[in-house]
């Protein structure tokens, strides 16, 4: 916890400093959070958040987690805290994510659904990228990212 406290404290001058500096978004990345944790784990990760919740306040706030499944545990920690605006997942390598996702999706929150696969974005399936998110369509808000603005590009190239 030592460690954690220290991590805290820096993070939280960083957030700071940024909306100082007129940022209106953060992304925290988590990939650990498709591991399978730990209750223990689960509780640190869930008591950092609160300790960042009074600095994170009037920013939105992006959690992003990476090529995999997150557990149930896991997803159900992360839509909980409630500093966060906007929940990033892996929904090509997530399929169980993405059942999770449409089981229950926190009211008045962004998901922002990988449907590249990060691991070879030039080999996507554009049909089903975008069955993918017609599927999320009533829950999945708006954002940019690098695997969108490939997407787009794609689909701009293949139009000309």
């Amino acid at each position: 916890m030592l460690l954690q406290s220290y991590f805290v404290k820096y993070f939280r001058k960083v957030v700071v400093d940024l909306k100082a500096a007129g940022a209106t978004w953060v992304q925290f990345d988590e990939p650990t959070l498709v591991k399978d944790l730990d209750a223990h784990q689960l509780q640190a990760f869930t008591h950092a958040y609160a300790e960042l919740e009074s600095s994170l306040s009037g920013l939105n706030v992006l959690i992003e987690t990476y090529f995999a499944d997150i557990p149930a545990e896991a997803y159900k920690t992360l839509t909980s805290l409630k500093a966060v605006t906007a929940y990033g997942f892996d929904i090509v390598r997530g399929t169980k994510t993405l059942d999770l996702i449409k089981q229950g999706f926190p009211s008045g929150k962004f998901l922002f659904a990988g449907v590249v696969d990060g691991r070879n974005i030039w080999a996507n399936n554009l049909a089903s990228s975008l069955n993918t998110l017609q599927a999320l369509e009533d829950i999945v808000g708006t954002g940019t990212c690098c695997q969108l603005a490939l997407l787009l590009t794609y689909i701009q190239h293949t139009r000309n």
